[in-house]
């Protein structure tokens, strides 16, 4: 009895080399459609380990936990924190087959619940992101408000060019409508992420006139509450005022707006490679968890209307 266990334990092991297999096809597949084509050749390695797997099948659980461990590493080569939150995918599925590899049934089990809620939970999470990313604006805005995000020395990153480039595009269809480009200096940025957004604007023909500056704030909450004070200091109403964001953001800022008596419309920007915003939104996720358990909007805001009034 125990050999005939040992047989159809070893059975089931070597006939899962079709779930290694499809794991770094999967992967190849991603990285020749998820990243910059400067970096397609990469999908190459995967294409070639999955033959080697399928000629060496016994060897599955080794050769597909190597080569996703692999493309954890090869993410996490990226600056973009994006890269990195999308290396938790391949983390956890190498690390899974070796857990099922290794440990006794009872923690196989333990670890598979624990997954589940754990993708359960990611679901319920990003459903109102994945909502909120799909609305438009339903009205027109008095005032457009941009959340800043990296500079790398003087240039936007990604993210925030492409925030700028939606607020360039909105302005030009709306030559009513003002902005107020909002966002700090942090660290590496040798300018704030507010004057890095006002050069691009200026250079694309937007009217400085239009271009209101907000550059003390250093979070999301500082955004919101910063403009909020510019845009009445400058003598209009919040309540019509459009949210310009990343297509993740956008539910985050627009439940701090509302906290803030900011009853905003969200205007969605230009997304970035695949594999970047898949990232994002598992980012965005455990922000809007944070958000959700331990909210304290309350005292928040508070403490923001009082830098607030500072700026006034």
């Amino acid at each position: 009895m125990e050999q005939n266990s040992q047989n159809q334990k070893k059975n089931v092991q070597s006939k899962g080399w079709w779930i290694g297999a499809g794991c770094l096809l999967l992967s190849a597949v991603a990285i020749y459609f998820g990243l910059h084509p400067y970096y397609r050749f990469v999908s190459l390695f995967y294409l070639s380990a999955t033959m080697i797997l399928i000629l060496k099948r016994d060897w599955w659980r080794w050769i597909s936990s190597v080569m996703l461990f692999g493309f954890v590493a090869f993410l996490w080569s990226f600056g973009p924190s994006g890269y990195r939150y999308a290396s938790f995918i391949p983390f956890t599925i190498g690390a899974l087959i070796l857990v099922f590899r290794f440990c006794s049934r009872g923690m196989c089990t333990a670890v598979s619940i624990l997954v589940g809620l754990a993708l359960c939970g990611l679901l319920i999470v990003e459903a109102p992101i994945l909502n909120e990313a799909r609305r438009t604006p339903d009205r027109k805005a008095d005032y457009i408000i941009v959340l800043g995000a990296a500079v790398y020395g003087e240039e936007p990153s990604i993210a925030l060019r492409n925030r700028v480039a939606c607020a360039e595009a909105y302005l030009n269809e709306h030559p009513d409508t003002k902005v107020v480009v909002s966002g700090g200096k942090g660290d590496g940025e040798n300018i704030s992420e507010a004057e890095c957004m006002r050069r691009y604007l200026i250079e694309h023909k937007i009217a400085s006139s239009r271009i209101l500056l907000e550059d003390h704030s250093t979070s999301t909450l500082e955004n919101l509450a910063f403009s909020k004070a510019v845009i009445e200091s400058d003598g209009g109403s919040v309540h019509h005022v459009a949210i310009v964001s990343s297509s993740y953001h956008l539910y985050r800022a627009k439940s701090i707006a509302e906290s803030l008596g900011i009853p905003a419309m969200g205007l969605a920007s230009s997304d970035g490679y695949p594999i970047f915003m898949c990232g994002m939104y598992i980012r965005e996720a455990l922000g809007v968890l944070k958000m959700w358990i331990f909210g304290g909007w309350e005292q928040q805001v508070c403490l923001a209307s009082v830098y607030a009034a500072r700026i006034r």
